[in-house]
């Protein structure tokens, strides 16, 4: 681990996992918290210097896709680990070493833009941050600090630039190794099922070349991705959940009988009211677009059920579509 050091007045950090260390020690979890707090609020209040505008940028990093953990725990001693699923970066943590705890956590945040930062950072910042990648959310951009800065270490691997402290700044450097999911502790395991249940089953472990073919564009009139959805709280290969499915000409749910197209309600007379679409003028079932591979779907009677597109290959066999 490097470190540099920089007197500044003020600091903010980026994703909640970005390691809160004292100029050239490491405190407890707990102080780290506190710091935390402490920075980001009052980089809100930094004042800005001049800005230096540049283009909006591409959202991919330069690693793969999928669960890492920092290299001196390995996967099996982890309890907390960082993602990356191409579109959003984000931790969870197990939080089992701390008594009381209320179970696990995490946080994400969506990449809104990969690039250097929109005005000249600190001289330190720079020095420290050289080489490195860094990706903003788009509460972060244009801030002092990204939300995440990395750089590739090798096959699975890469450093990552973490800011701590408040007075006094601290740019540490620290390392990461990709995990599958099985080699994760059964603690670590049943924290992601039940705080990003789509890490379990693989769906943000493909790297990025390879997950980019196998994604389909959206299709009219949704201008979602045509395929299935699943509740998100489940797994893509869930055998006990309705699946969604749209292929631009018909849409409808897929309970745990087999694929029926005559189940399918045409999707050329949906219109729209308001931000959604009534997919079904008898049921009053509507859908609301959230982003190309997320949507709410909305009935009178039982509620309103979010989505996640999933691959085909990865649904129960039963509700791909003949």
């Amino acid at each position: 681990m490097s470190t540099i050091c920089s007197v500044v007045r003020v600091a903010a950090l980026g994703i909640a996992g970005l390691a809160l260390t004292a100029c050239g020690s490491e405190s407890t979890a707990a102080s780290s918290a506190a710091q935390g707090n402490t920075a980001t609020d009052a980089g809100a209040s930094a004042q800005p210097k001049a800005a230096t505008r540049t283009s909006p940028a591409a959202t991919t990093l330069p690693i793969d896709q999928g669960i890492y953990a920092q290299a001196r725990h390995g996967c099996a001693r982890a309890t907390e680990i960082l993602f990356y699923d191409g579109t959003n970066i984000g931790d969870v943590q197990t939080n089992e070493e701390w008594a009381g705890n209320d179970g696990p956590s995490s946080s994400v945040e969506r990449i809104a833009r990969v690039g250097p930062p929109r005005r000249t950072p600190d001289a330190d910042f720079a020095a420290a941050s050289r080489g490195f990648t860094m990706a903003w959310s788009a509460g972060q951009d244009g801030g002092d600090f990204p939300s995440l800065a990395v750089k590739p270490a090798g096959a699975g691997r890469f450093e990552r630039l973490s800011m701590s402290g408040n007075m006094i700044i601290s740019y540490d450097e620290d390392s990461y190794q990709k995990c599958t999911f099985a080699q994760l502790s059964p603690q670590m395991q049943a924290a992601i099922r039940a705080e990003r249940p789509q890490l379990a089953d693989g769906t943000a472990a493909a790297s990025s070349a390879g997950s980019s073919a196998s994604i389909p564009a959206p299709v009219a009139p949704f201008n979602i991705r045509p395929g299935h959805y699943v509740p998100v709280r489940a797994a893509c290969g869930t055998t006990s959940d309705m699946i969604f499915y749209y292929d631009g000409r018909r849409a409808g749910w897929i309970d745990l009988s087999p694929f029926a197209a005559n189940r399918m309600e045409p999707v050329a007379g949906a219109r729209r009211r308001g931000a959604d679409w009534v997919v079904d003028a008898v049921t009053g079932e509507t859908l609301r677009v959230q982003a190309a591979d997320k949507i709410a779907v909305g009935d009178p009677n039982t509620g309103v059920e979010t989505l996640r597109w999933c691959p085909t290959a990865e649904v129960r066999a039963s509700a791909r579509a003949r």
